[in-house]
């Protein structure tokens, strides 16, 4: 039974016939009762022969009587003291090393940290389009776009990579059962987070022009949004799926190299596709039928991807229950979206390296949720937290400074951020203009913005990944996408604010 606290506490589960020893067991139960932190969890449960309690006791009983059961033993009678586990699995852990998590991580990041670095100078190049600047809407609309298929794709890491773990995905008709559910699920959660995001996007549109909104005008925002986000979840889910299943073959863990590949990528690819397909839908803006029609078939589309999502019992349980986290990344990111729209005008230089600052965070606080997520499916069932750290709202200190397995992937996770972000910002710099002009200030503040995003990000992750488990929420489905919303959000606003200071100060980076 979870508990948490600052104490250390026991359940303790103790067995009693009911007819020969019963004085006894009221005796001990209200003796036992005295010295609980909070009394008893649970109440006597009545069988035929037996009657069960679970006892909390606190820290300072544990430590007088050193031999009392652990967190989660059963005493049996008559076993003389010996103990069975109660809800925590005895599988044996698979743990890596400092050198190997190093490795397995830092990599993929860098890798995905280029292509976020190509997304930023994408930005920064299509930003001043004749599409973008006929739809402004469509600023707002990058965020939620970006983070959608990163964090889709990202929860199809995390679930696939939380399946290859557990050894479920052996057989090739497993594994394609898995990937075509996937992929049918990717497309119904692309269609619906998009038009709410293009909703989004228009209400914004109505608060600034009014009546300038026609009914064309929307056709074509929604169609740029549904269109780009459709093809991006078809081909990033198909590749996705291969680098989980390619990843486990090479010895690898998925865990550390899908999902920031999966983040990158998604951003590289659907603002390629967006800008793209905005650009070859802005000769028909004025047709009846073009933009319409895109509209139109994927609403129709839509009943076909659902009736294959549902048919597998994985991807099923995503439908009836995954859609509030994904909805509310959707609004978080749209928030981004409106401090982007604004801050991509007041400040030139900003595009150049926002991309790289949402992506990185992003990446980071994804790989942590996939970890904690295999982390607590191989110690205890869904609903149960492990007794070694029950604590559902970590001590921030105690996180980046424990000495457990969850603290010490949190500090290699921030550690990275440093060298990864100089080494992303001198690439910008070096691929936009040919020379390395940041100056001192201005890679300060960036590098720190970047440690602020990803501190903030990883404590809300191991927050909310035990709360989800606690709640007996997958957090496979429902972390990710409220995660990289945040990142996109946080990363937006901490580097307006830092813009700002710039600009205060007279630093030449304001205008790029």
């Amino acid at each position: 039974m979870p508990t948490d606290g600052a104490s250390r506490v026991s359940a303790v589960s103790v067995a009693f016939p009911t007819d020969l020893l019963r004085k006894a067991a009221d005796e001990m139960l209200s003796l036992a009762a005295s010295h609980c932190r909070v009394g008893f969890v649970e109440s006597l449960r009545s069988t035929k022969e037996t009657e069960v309690a679970i006892i909390e006791l606190p820290a300072a009983v544990m430590s007088a009587h050193g031999d009392l059961p652990a967190a989660g033993d059963v005493v049996l009678p008559g076993s003389g003291g010996s103990s069975e586990r109660l809800d925590v699995k005895d599988e044996p852990e698979k743990t890596e090393s400092l050198c190997v998590t190093c490795a397995q991580v830092f990599l993929p990041f860098l890798l995905a940290g280029m292509g976020s670095v190509a997304a930023s100078l994408l930005l920064d190049h299509v930003k001043d389009w004749p599409v973008y600047s006929a739809y402004r809407e469509l600023f707002v609309l990058i965020p939620p776009l970006l983070g959608l298929n990163g964090n889709l794709e990202m929860t199809l890491v995390a679930r696939m990579s939380t399946q290859v773990n557990l050894d479920r995905l052996n057989t090739f008709k497993s594994q394609l059962r898995q990937a075509a559910a996937n992929m049918a699920l990717l497309q119904c959660q692309s269609t619906v987070v998009a038009l709410v995001a293009c909703g989004l996007a228009l209400a914004k549109g109505f608060a600034r022009h009014g009546g300038a909104i026609t009914p064309l005008y929307a056709c074509m925002l929604c169609a740029c949004g549904l269109a780009a986000a459709n093809v991006a979840s078809m081909v990033l889910g198909a590749f996705m799926t291969t680098v989980v299943l390619v990843a486990r073959r090479c010895g690898l863990n998925p865990d550390n190299v899908a999902a920031p590949i999966a983040a990158s990528l998604g951003d590289l690819t659907t603002l390629t596709l967006l800008s793209t397909i905005s650009s070859r839908l802005l000769v028909w803006k004025d047709s009846p039928l073009m933009t319409p029609g895109v509209v139109v078939l994927s609403l129709l589309l839509l009943p076909m991807w659902l009736f294959l999502a549902f048919k597998h019992e994985n991807t099923r349980s995503v439908l009836k229950v995954g859609w509030p986290p994904i909805l509310a990344a959707v609004m978080v990111s749209s928030f981004g979206g409106y401090i982007l729209d604004f801050s991509v005008i007041r400040f030139e230089g900003i595009a150049l390296h926002l991309s790289a600052v949402n992506a990185v965070g992003g990446n980071l606080a994804a790989i942590y949720c996939c970890r904690l997520s295999t982390f607590l499916s191989r110690r205890v069932e869904m609903g149960v937290l492990p007794p070694e750290d029950a604590t559902r709202c970590a001590n921030p200190l105690v996180l980046f400074a424990g000495s457990s397995e969850v603290g010490r992937v949190a500090r290699i996770l921030l550690l990275v951020v440093i060298p990864g972000q100089l080494i992303f910002l001198t690439a910008t710099d070096l691929l936009r203009y040919g020379s390395f002009n940041v100056t001192p200030l201005f890679g300060f503040l960036y590098v720190v913005v970047a440690l602020v995003q990803v501190a903030i990000l990883l404590f809300l992750s191991r927050s909310l990944v035990y709360w989800l488990w606690w709640w007996r929420v997958d957090p496979d489905n429902a972390a990710i996408p409220f995660i990289t919303a945040a990142g996109d959000f946080t990363g937006t606003g901490l580097l307006t604010v830092a813009f700002f200071a710039l600009e205060s100060v007279g630093d030449p980076a304001v205008n790029g």
